[in-house]
């Protein structure tokens, strides 16, 4: 069996039969690599292979990541802050200075405006339900909705106030974690010492500073998915527990997105999609070049994102093997370049029949001259 009529390669059966296995094998371990992240037990975020990145692309890698070391989202405001008393029988507004975490407060304020307005309450009066008119709660609506805005005003501001004097109270803590980082990044920029101490004095120190905004972050993202559960309370008790709407962005994101869904959800759902499509493809050999090429483009960032060439710091884990500048995923982009050079979906694949229906037509109308259009010609003559 040959590759092309017209030409003197020649390819032997069994040979197709163990490319065509290459084929299915390769597609299968992407397809299950993408669909096993759609287990919610599986946990996945493109955060834990990004965020070790190492090698001279590393920063690029970083960059994807939105706001990895939390500079931007622990941001602290001074803001003007009203309260309402009552004096005297008349109502006083006071004004003082309060800090917050800016960020989560806008994300809030945008989450809070929207649950209003999708349960239809951002145009009701908030009011107290007074315990006389508590027959009437039944037969009136309006009173229901009064009260329901009244609650979650109130749960509203408590969390502010919790925000706020999280920001107040941590405000010392996160400035000196976020000088120290930025006093050590300019620092590396300098540094030449390339001893294996030295590599691994810089990667354990950035860690740490990860590691502290990480800490901040996820308390932050916790009071967030509180403040949701509360509210949704509100509305009817068995949507206590609703969280994960509220998206705090960084100011300077890759995507930029307000609300939902994050920049992190996005990468997450393409490699999920993207994963589990180029080994189906593969394995039923449909597009099969462009399924290769695709998995070649993925396999690359990988090979760049832990970079198994000697010298760099932190060395790949023992227990996934040993390499040098070969490794697993390289070997793996050797076989998809074989697959997508040959067009091994026309064996044993749906490429065939799209190659006979459709591939040969367009190829000898704009590949005048080319060895496939040859054979086209020689066919049709015979």
């Amino acid at each position: 069996m040959s590759i092309c009529k017209n030409s003197k390669i020649g390819i032997c059966t069994c040979a197709v039969i163990c490319v065509v296995l290459l084929r299915i094998c390769i597609g299968w371990h992407f397809f299950y690599e993408g669909i096993h992240k759609f287990d919610p037990a599986a946990n996945f975020s493109s955060k834990s292979l990004l965020g070790i990145a190492k090698g001279p692309t590393a920063e690029l890698f970083y960059w994807m990541l939105p706001d990895i070391n939390g500079t931007q989202r622990l941001v602290i405001d001074e803001i003007d802050v009203e309260s309402k008393t009552t004096k005297d029988g008349k109502e006083v507004v006071k004004t003082e200075k309060r800090k917050t975490f800016s960020a989560y407060e806008k994300a809030w304020d945008i989450y809070y405006k929207k649950f209003l307005s999708k349960h239809k309450l951002d145009n009701v009066e908030a009011k107290k339900l007074d315990p006389k008119e508590a027959d009437e709660k039944a037969a009136d609506a309006a009173l229901i909705k009064s009260n329901q805005k009244y609650e979650i005003e109130l749960i509203y501001n408590r969390y502010l106030e919790s925000l706020r004097t999280g920001a107040e109270l941590q405000e010392k803590d996160i400035l000196a974690s976020q000088a120290s980082l930025k006093r050590y990044q300019e620092k590396i920029k300098t540094i030449r010492n390339e001893t294996a101490f030295e590599k691994k004095r810089r990667w354990d120190e950035m860690m740490k500073y990860r590691a502290e905004s990480e800490a901040w972050i996820a308390t932050l993202d916790k009071l967030g998915n509180a403040l949701q559960s509360d509210l949704a309370r509100v509305i009817d008790p068995q949507f206590a527990g609703e969280k994960g709407n509220i998206i705090t962005k960084p100011e300077k994101a890759w995507i930029p997105n307000p609300v939902e869904p994050s920049q992190m959800k996005l990468l997450d759902l393409a490699v999920t999609y993207g994963l589990s499509a180029l080994g189906l493809c593969l394995i039923i050999g449909f597009f099969t070049r462009l399924a290769a090429l695709g998995g070649i483009v993925f396999l690359i960032c990988v090979i760049l994102t832990t970079w198994p060439v000697p010298g760099y710091y932190p060395p790949l884990p023992s227990s996934i093997g040993n390499f040098l500048f070969v490794s697993k995923d390289t070997v793996e982009l050797a076989g998809l370049l074989i697959i997508a050079i040959i067009g091994a979906g026309r064996w044993g694949g749906l490429d065939f029949y799209l190659w006979h229906c459709f591939g040969k037509k367009i190829c000898g109308k704009y590949l005048t001259g080319c060895c496939c259009s040859k054979t086209q010609k020689e066919s049709t003559q015979n």
